[in-house]
């Protein structure tokens, strides 16, 4: 029966989605990254829960899950920039925690872009408790409500980071503005992507190239990150 196997077929979904949040939940909870910060960036949260949700938003942005800590730190270690010349920005930047891990580097600031009042509200909570009670920060951090698409790239911005925050067709929106940024005022330029869903998108256009090996993540083979470096559709790297 079709609404049968379409039942079980939802059913099946939500149970991997409890597995994988009970498995994120047990790599927090080593890790004990919002406890010893005083933040609260775990808890996932649905498209559907947050005020501005409707038809359009629904369609085009994923849930609310944050990256494990290590994932992320790896990958920032991975990246060869030079840290005090550009700024970071997180699309998709939900609660914040990549936004506080980032700010451990000396980037000149740490931006982050989400379209979700509340996550903004609860993302500026976390960075204000950080400032109260304060681990080794060496950027500031500015956390923007927006539509990523309408996001203007800051002339320093050169780590672009996504997780897996929206549909491919906001995420060609957000690379043309990128690019176009880049071809305005060129510079070397990182996109970070964890996870595999938006990979299509960027290969397809030719200006990046995969810089070094798939990164495996240390905290699970989902996390599996890759980093591209601009090239501007010519062969090999840009000049560092």
């Amino acid at each position: 029966m079709p609404e049968n196997n379409a039942r079980r077929s939802a059913l099946e979904i939500l149970e991997k989605q409890r597995q994988f949040d009970l498995t994120l939940a047990e790599i927090d909870d080593i890790e004990g990254f919002d406890a010893f910060l005083g933040v609260e960036t775990g808890e996932p949260v649905e498209p559907w829960e947050v005020l501005e949700a409707d038809d359009r938003t629904l369609e085009n942005n994923s849930r609310y899950s944050p990256t494990p800590v290590r994932t992320v730190r790896a990958a920032l270690t991975a990246a060869a920039v030079r840290h005090e010349e550009i700024s970071f920005v997180d699309f998709g930047s939900g609660k914040g925690r990549v936004l506080l891990i980032a700010a451990e580097h000396p980037f000149k600031r740490v931006i982050g872009v989400d379209f979700s009042s509340e996550l903004c509200a609860t993302a500026r909570k976390n960075v204000e408790c950080t400032v109260r009670n304060p681990p080794v920060r060496r950027s500031p951090i500015e956390i923007h409500h927006q539509d990523a698409r309408e996001f203007a790239i800051p002339d320093d911005a050169g780590f672009f980071y996504f997780y897996e925050p929206f549909s491919a067709a906001v995420a060609a929106a957000v690379l043309d503005n990128i690019e176009a940024s880049l071809a305005r005022l060129p510079r070397d330029a990182v996109l970070c992507f964890v996870g595999s869903s938006l990979l299509t998108e960027v290969e397809r256009r030719g200006a990046w190239a995969q810089s070094g090996d798939t990164l495996a993540s240390p905290d699970a083979d989902y996390y599996s990150t890759r980093l591209y470096t601009y090239t501007n559709g010519s062969a090999g790297e840009r000049p560092g």
